[in-house]
Formats: C-alpha cells, structure tokens, sequence
C-alpha cells in the first residue's frame, strides 16, 4: 500500500507541477488560431493526416482497450503494470482525439494530457519489461540464494563484501542515462505553428514553445533527477540487490526521457513539414500497442493466469 501511494505521488506531483507552471504564466490554455500563418497541402499530406486521424489512431485505440480488458483479474506484478502502462496510453489517447476531432489540435490542455499519457505508458512498460525481466528470468529479488545469472557471475557475491553483480551494472548504468538527458537539454527548441485546410476541414499544427520546453527542459530534468534519486539507495547495504525506489525512479526517468527523445526526433525531421510528423507519431504508436499485443498473445501460456475474461477472448479469437 505504501509503495502504490508514493508511486501514485509522484505521478500526480510530475503532472501537475508543469501544466499549472504554464496556466499561471500564460493564463490560458488553448492557442489563438487566428493569428496563424496558412499554408497549403498537398493532396498526398491530406490523404496521410486523413489516414493517420481516421483509421490509424481508431485501431490501436481499441487494440489498446483490448489488451486492458483480457488483462482485467490478472495478479503477476508485470503483467499488471503492463496493463497500467496501456491505461494511461488510452487515456492519454482520448485527449488526443479529443484535441484532434474537437478542438482541432487548438487544445493545450489536451495536448498536454496526451503527452503525460504517453510519459506514463512509457514508464510504465519500463517497469514491466524490468520486473519481468527480475521475477521471470533472473530471479534476483525473489531468490535467497545464487539467482538465474550465475552462470555469466561465475560465483555468487550477492551475501559477500563486494555485492551483487546486478547493483554494480546498475550502478554503472544509471549514470549514462543521466549523461543522455544533456542530449535534449542542450538543443535548441524548434516551434512552430501554423493553420491548414485537410479536405475543406480547418485544422492547426501546433508545436508551440511550451511543448518544446516540457519535451526538450523539464521531461529530461525530471528524468535527471529521478536517476539522481534512484542512484543513492544502491550505496546502502542491507537493500535487495535492486530496491523497488530505484527500479521505480529508473523507469520512471526511462519514461520521460524516452518520450522525450521520440518527440525531439520526429520534431528535428518534420521541423517544417509537421503532417508528417503527426503520421508516423501515430504509425509508431500503432507499432507500440501491436508489439504489447504480439507478446501477450505469443507468450500468454507463461506469462499471463487463466482468466474468465482471458479465456472468453481466447474462445473468441478461435471462432
């Protein structure tokens, strides 16, 4: 219970602190449109953001529903978590679509949700790969005595001086990541925005300055410190070979940082021709949920329990 509440915490203290810098800054959270440059598109840039919008996006919406519900009554921890990880990247999704059939990409508030959505998916899957990784291959937390790795150790120094050989990895690890954050810190924002007709609909691309900093500044220092954090507890003796705060603050780093540079690349690509950037961050978010899904499916003797609901879909996948 208390590791559920100190991780819902900093969830809420992540996506509160920079939404609620903005509004109080800027004091208004939608983009004024009509002092929008216009540009033209041509028909294929239609047909992709009509393609992307109108079919991409519905299918891995309800693929990613698909896989919370044939997870509902699971138990493992990863498993779990892996379904938290396709919640919060639905709902981040809904803000999505709501910011692109309603407000017509005007909304910074939905913006926002959709990106932090997509921040916790992301750490989310982390820790799920993680623990998975730990409590089904490894064994390192679970097991009392030598785990899955001795064979690569050569001998277990888990209850020795030196320590377990997963803590020194980790602490060796840790610190390029906090290397890698620079990587967004150091470039230079890249905002744009501008109006557009799609087939006679108006419609805005927006890559306002705000974005750039919560993608470029403040998702690359949260994941900074976050490893900072994580790092302390692997100098104390007595912790198990990876403490559940670090494995929580390192994913939760992986999660912003990685997010960060998905969103930095697509921008350093389409900087000037934002449709596409807007495609293939769909067609990739259509490749992150299928790849969620190939596994569970391929792997769902091992790694998920026999369920009413796992086995209702299963019946209905064979008829």
């Amino acid at each position: 219970m208390k590791k559920s509440f100190l991780v819902f915490i900093l969830i809420l203290l992540a996506g509160l602190i920079p939404i609620s810098i903005f509004f109080l800054e800027n004091n208004s959270l939608e983009v004024n449109t009509a002092s929008l440059p216009s540009r033209n598109m041509s028909l294929l840039e239609q047909q992709a953001q009509a393609f992307a919008g109108l079919f991409v996006k519905p299918v891995y919406m309800m693929l990613s529903l698909v896989i919370i519900i044939a997870l509902l009554g699971q138990k493992a921890t990863d498993i779990t978590t892996l379904q938290w990880g396709q919640l919060t990247f639905l709902a981040g999704e809904i803000f999505c679509a709501i910011n692109f059939y309603i407000y017509r990409h005007e909304s910074i508030l939905s913006e926002y949700m959709h990106s932090y959505g997509m921040v916790l998916a992301f750490g989310f899957t982390a820790f799920a790969l993680l623990e998975g990784l730990d409590t089904r291959l490894l064994k390192l937390t679970s097991s009392k005595s030598a785990c899955e790795a001795l064979k690569v150790c050569g001998r277990c120094t888990r209850h020795e001086p030196e320590g377990c050989k997963a803590r020194a990895v980790a602490r060796f690890v840790i610190p390029i990541f906090a290397i890698l954050s620079f990587i967004p810190i150091l470039s230079p924002l890249q905002s744009d925005a501008y109006a557009v007709t799609i087939f006679g609909f108006p419609y805005s691309y927006t890559r306002l300055e705000f974005y750039e900093m919560y993608e470029r500044r403040i998702l690359p220092v949260l994941a900074l410190t976050a490893w900072i954090v994580a790092y302390l507890p692997l100098w104390r003796k007595g912790e198990p070979p990876i403490p559940f705060i670090t494995k929580v603050l390192v994913c939760a780093g992986i999660g912003a940082l990685g997010f960060s540079f998905f969103r930095v690349t697509l921008n350093a690509i389409f900087v000037h021709n934002l449709i596409w950037f807007e495609f293939w961050e769909e067609t990739t978010e259509l490749i992150f949920v299928g790849a969620v899904a190939y596994v569970l499916w391929t792997f769902r003797q091992s790694l998920t329990q026999r369920t009413p609901m796992l086995e209702s879909i299963g019946e209905l996948f064979k008829s």
